[in-house]
Formats: C-alpha cells, structure tokens, sequence
C-alpha cells in the first residue's frame, strides 16, 4: 500500500509525535511486521528518535509501516485474542484507561508502567495469550501501519509518555 505524498506529511507528523512522547520508532517492511532492513540493516538496534533518520527513512519509503520501541521500564501487553482482552478487562479494570491500540486480528497492545526497579524478559510467558513487549528489547507495530491485506492498527486510547502510562496492575504477571 503505497501513502500518496500528502499523507507523508500526516505520517510524519504521528511519528514525530512517538517521538515526542518518548518512543522510539523502526520503519517495517510496507504490510508486513517485520524492519524494513534496506532502511534500517540492523533492525531494532537502528530503531531511533531522531527526526533528520526519521524523515529520511520515510520519504524513502513513504508506504514502510512503524514499528514502536518502548523505552526500558515501559512494557506493553500484546494480546492476540479478543477473548483473552476480555478477560484481562474483567479480571483488572484498570487496564481499561491503559493507551491501547486495536491489532488488524482483533487483539490489542496494552501500554503499562511496570514497577520501579523490575526487569523482565521479553521470553516471559507472564500469562496464557499475552506475550510481553517492550522495555526496551521488543517493538510493536503501530498506527497507522497497514498490513498486505489492508487492516490496519488504530488506537482506542491515545498514547501516553512513559512516566503517565497506568502501573502495571498488582498480581497481574502473577496470574
């Protein structure tokens, strides 16, 4: 899918908001989730808040998707199953005000402040249908990315910088 070149301008200005909140940015091969290694051959190690790399990377590329890094104490909950969000939602209501942003699958990426101090693996298997992101070591994609199919990632509840993220809930990695 290719951004006619007045949405460049729109693309550029979402990313530099990533940036300005406080996340790093990767540009993705256009519809698929993976770096874009023409733009960025060392993948997630290039993945940068500097807008000159940005701007570059994306006019390059106007069709790339992003990628977001989140900063080491930022972990972000990816849910691949509705179902399992509902139960998350239930189980800890407080999840509900977290920055999320809806996957093309139906699941969602969930932004959390984790506890002063606590480091995690992005391998942990924390809970059944979530896998861990973030803190530094894994990216997500993000809005406004497309996928070759067309869907598309679309936030429900804005983005926020690290330090305003909700915590992550108490005994939520103990479930």
């Amino acid at each position: 899918m290719r951004f006619p070149k007045a949405n460049c301008t729109t693309l550029l200005a979402v990313l530099q908001r990533y940036v300005r909140l406080g996340y790093a940015v990767l540009p993705l091969v256009p519809g698929e989730k993976r770096p874009h290694f023409r733009l960025a051959p060392h993948g997630l190690k290039e993945a940068t808040r500097d807008p000159a790399t940005i701007t570059r990377w994306w006019r390059s590329c106007p069709e790339a998707g992003v990628g977001i890094l989140a900063p080491e104490g930022v972990l972000v909950l990816d849910v691949d199953q509705g179902e399992v969000w509902e139960a998350l939602r239930r189980d800890f209501p407080a999840l509900e005000a977290a920055p999320r942003q809806k996957t093309p699958k139906g699941g969602v990426h969930l932004f959390l402040r984790l506890p002063e101090g606590v480091k995690l693996s992005a391998s942990v298997r924390a809970l059944e249908g979530v896998d861990l992101r973030g803190m530094g070591r894994a990216y997500v994609v993000a809005a406004p990315t497309r996928l070759a199919d067309g869907r598309g990632y679309t936030w429900e509840v804005p983005l926020t910088p690290p330090e305003a993220l909700p915590p992550v809930p108490q005994g939520l990695l103990l479930k």
